[in-house]
């Protein structure tokens, strides 16, 4: 019986291990492609994002995140960071607190108390 297990944990282990690689690919497929069409058309914008990538990977996050799968935004947002690195920390910190908003979306409190099975508990 332990054989059993230890083999159906191997097979189970090694099923989920061959579509782990493509649920990662299919959530970062658009800023793939988008990076993949600028190494295409603008090596000098990968060359920037290579650098930034090198010396501060978490800034790189931070624009690929702002950017989305847009190339034309990416190169904006690099520029609005060369340019004016304090408007592009408030554009940060704007998206951030966006974001942190919308995962904490407030639902209305209903009190149940002196309530049971839709009888008035007295």
């Amino acid at each position: 019986m332990n054989k059993y297990i230890k083999v159906l944990s191997m097979v189970l282990a090694l099923t989920s291990s061959v579509y782990l690689p493509s649920a990662i690919a299919a959530s970062t497929t658009s800023s793939t492609e988008m990076l993949i069409t600028l190494a295409e058309t603008d090596p000098v914008l990968v060359d920037r994002l290579n650098d930034i990538a090198l010396n501060d990977p978490k800034l790189l996050k931070k624009i690929l995140k702002l950017a989305g799968s847009d190339a034309t935004q990416l190169e904006r947002l690099l520029n609005l960071l060369e340019n004016d690195p304090e408007t592009f920390d408030k554009l940060v910190t704007i998206k951030d607190a966006e974001t942190t908003q919308e995962l904490t979306v407030e639902e209305p409190m209903y009190s149940t108390f002196g309530i049971d099975d839709g009888d008035i508990m007295q």
